[in-house]
């Protein structure tokens, strides 16, 4: 029966939890409250289980910093994980400590974003993978291999990339404390041209006019943890040069710095642009793309998960009328949310044009939506251009093997199946 237990926990928290169900999960947890966790350790010890009692302790910890995010010290802790134990494995405690953690940190984080539709489930279970791999026993024993692979984050303007990038941010393991690794965050769309490499790379004092001070960059405020480089299809073609053999060295270069210093991080970027089509026009590095690229995650349109509108008002709203009590105020804006209106309109501006509608409503105004709603094969979750056969033949393949895709849970071969394809075509479009 223990055994049972143990698995329950190890099949719930060590892995990845978004495709673990509520009655797995409150299994578990049931289960944590039963088993004998130092003993479990000290007999998967004993019989040299050694890959057994990580997952293990591993799931434990889990399931701890779930409920204390804020609080490391709470976790792995004894009574209920002697000090004895550690001394035992290959790691000391803060190892697998940052390692559950950055796990909690970065399931808070994909919780922030609203939605029940199997896009959304599909999208926080890709996140969390890219983040761990399959279990946290992978994000311990790889880490530089996770670390070393960057992130892409596409999709059109007000689809919640800045939410998907910190997530990853987050998940990066920090240090032995338990703490948060180290994080910065630029939008390359918001600073002049002539700063962009000051910003990203630091510079020394006096090393252009108005450097009266010398700065560390981004860069380095990040090494240890991961940078956040926001709208970097509008990086300078220059600038993207230096990037990239920053990424590919492991040493920046400040401006009018005689050497390099290393530096040791993992790279997050997010555009709403297409870098493919950029690289086509020779305005975007391919050897950067490359490199940048190594996990693509594409972001639905509002317009292809309608059946989320309502989680995602009902969020903003509550946030905006908090302890307010305006009398009926908020019963009619969220019977909004689930009207033919809202339901069938294309959303181009997406989250935020949706969060601009809800403050109209509140305020007692028209949504001020900027077209009428399409027919109701929109709620299908069919793109606009799709639907009112405006779409080319390439982004219709697109759009369908993407969709194929997340009801297969990101499982390559068996999409290539159900579309009757070979996996190398079906990786050449979802390169696309």
């Amino acid at each position: 029966m223990g055994v049972h237990l143990e698995l329950a926990i190890t099949g719930a928290f060590a892995g990845n939890p978004f495709h673990v169900g509520d009655a797995a999960r409150h299994a578990a947890e049931a289960a944590l409250a039963e088993v004998d966790v130092a003993a479990a350790l000290e007999r998967r010890l004993a019989s040299d289980d050694l890959m057994g009692a990580k997952a293990l302790l591993l799931a434990v910890g889990h399931a701890e910093a779930l409920a204390s995010v804020d609080h490391p010290a709470r976790v792995l802790a004894p009574p209920r994980v002697p000090a004895t134990i550690f001394a035992r494995l290959p790691r000391p405690r803060g190892a697998y400590l940052r390692v559950v953690m950055a796990a909690a940190r970065c399931h808070r984080a994909l919780q922030a974003l609203a939605g029940t539709s199997d896009r959304v489930r599909a999208l926080r279970r890709h996140v969390w993978s890219a983040c761990f791999g399959d279990s946290l026993v992978h994000a311990l024993e790889l880490e530089p291999l996770i670390r070393d692979h960057d992130v892409v984050v596409l999709g059109e303007t007000g689809t919640g990339k800045e939410l998907v990038a910190h997530a990853i941010l987050a998940a990066v393991p920090g240090g032995h404390d338990g703490r948060p690794a180290p994080q910065a965050t630029l939008n390359a769309a918001a600073i002049p041209e002539t700063l962009i490499e000051s910003e990203l790379f630091g510079h020394v004092k006096g090393a252009f006019t108005g450097a009266t001070e010398a700065r560390a960059g981004r860069i380095r405020h990040a090494s240890g943890g991961a940078l956040f480089l926001d709208e970097v299809g509008d990086l300078p073609v220059h600038t993207q040069v230096k990037l990239l053999r920053v990424i590919e060295t492991n040493e920046v270069h400040p401006v009018g710095a005689d050497g390099p210093e290393a530096v040791d991080l993992r790279y997050v970027t997010a555009t709403h642009k297409d870098l493919m089509g950029m690289v086509d026009r020779g305005v975007f590095r391919q050897d950067l793309y490359e490199r940048l690229a190594g996990h693509v995650i594409r972001l639905p349109p509002l317009r292809e998960r309608p059946e989320d509108i309502p989680a995602i008002g009902r969020r903003f709203v509550e946030a905006h009328l908090g302890q307010a009590r305006i009398p009926g105020q908020a019963h009619r804006v969220l019977r909004w949310l689930e009207s033919p209106e809202a339901q069938a309109y294309p959303w181009p501006g997406n989250v935020r044009e949706l969060q601009n509608a809800l403050r109209n409503l509140l305020l007692g105004l028209q949504p001020g939506l900027r077209g009428q709603p399409t027919p109701a094969l929109r709620t299908a979750g069919v793109p606009l251009e799709i639907a009112t056969a405006t779409a080319t033949m390439r982004a219709v393949q697109d759009w369908y093997a993407r969709r194929v895709l997340a009801a297969n849970d990101d499982n390559q071969a068996a999409t290539a199946r159900a579309l009757g394809v070979d996996r190398s075509t079906l990786k050449r479009w979802l390169r696309r």
